[in-house]
């Protein structure tokens, strides 16, 4: 009887608040908010991110709050999210990675609309970073 309890089928884990969230999401803002997530910065600072600024292995982000760019890997979680993102970046719509339509920049503000809409769609709070945690 105790081995049937450590079968794998009985031990499946769950999908997270995080990913099923991402799920849903458009692709732009499945990025942006899994950036910010595992990388634990603001969404102001993913929004100033630009193409030079990712390698192979590290993201260089401007802390809005230092005033001065720090290193993070790219961890094994982050990567499918930003490889597939990068694969269908355009280099001529802008120097930023994320701009609307037009080209202009994404403010904080229209993401965290887009954010919370797609929230409702699921039945979730109002959306903050910190609710997904």
């Amino acid at each position: 009887m105790f081995n049937t309890l450590l079968t794998p089928q009985l031990w499946k884990p769950k999908i997270s608040l995080l990913e099923e969230f991402l799920q849903v999401l458009p692709l732009q803002y499945r990025t942006i908010v899994a950036l910010a997530y595992f990388t634990t910065s603001r969404i102001e600072d993913i929004l100033s991110l630009q193409k030079e600024d990712i390698t192979g292995e590290i993201i260089m982000i401007e802390d809005s709050n230092l005033q001065k760019k720090k290193k993070v890997p790219i961890i094994t979680r982050l990567r499918p999210y930003l490889t597939v993102y990068l694969n269908g970046y355009d280099p001529n719509q802008s120097d930023l990675l994320f701009t609307d339509r037009l080209g202009n920049p994404l403010t904080s503000s229209h993401v965290f609309k887009i954010l919370n809409i797609v929230a409702k769609k699921i039945n979730l709070p109002d959306m903050y970073l910190s609710v997904l945690r």
